[in-house]
């Protein structure tokens, strides 16, 4: 019984200190999740109007369609491996070290992950009408709640490292 109520103890400890780690990437999150309704908010009710030509609307639209699409796939495909990096993670790092590195990645990545609704409010502000263009908000709304560093998933990834480095 004593043995349970030390476990206990200690996951309680470690969700407190993962609660503390992850409270800035968390609210980085949530302001960038604001910040890209304000961006939709702006892309349909601001109307600018630039003098393109139809073909070349077009063609920016493609580019810049492409370049969010390069941006989401650079951004999962690193978030699945830089968090195990033993490059990033060393075997004498205590919890809190590796809450911190892993709070940085998560910084990063939802910075990067901004620039897809900035890039939708260029390309709707170039003149593609909202409808062609509101879906990238979207999508840049669901990458931001992927990557936002929450409770469970962090104690998911903490168990994934400990079967790699087992003293953490």
């Amino acid at each position: 019984m004593e043995f349970m109520n030390i476990d206990y103890k200690k996951q309680q400890e470690e969700r407190k200190i993962i609660s503390k780690e992850t409270r800035t990437p968390k609210l980085i999150a949530l302001s960038m999740l604001g910040s890209t309704l304000i961006f939709a908010l702006m892309a349909y009710f601001v109307k600018l109007e630039f003098n393109l030509e139809r073909n070349v609307r077009e063609n920016i639209y493609w580019i810049l369609i492409f370049a969010i699409i390069l941006i989401l796939i650079g951004v999962l495909s690193v978030r699945k491996t830089i968090y195990y990096s033993t490059r990033l993670i060393k075997e004498d790092y205590s919890l809190t070290q590796i809450l911190q590195k892993w709070s940085q990645i998560d910084i990063i990545l939802l910075a990067v992950g901004e620039t897809i609704p900035i890039l939708g409010l260029i390309i709707t502000w170039l003149g593609m009408p909202f409808a062609r263009t509101g879906f990238i908000f979207l999508v840049s709304a669901i990458l931001m709640i992927i990557l936002m560093p929450v409770g469970i998933k962090t104690r998911s990834k903490l168990e994934i490292l400990r079967k790699h480095i087992p003293g953490i």
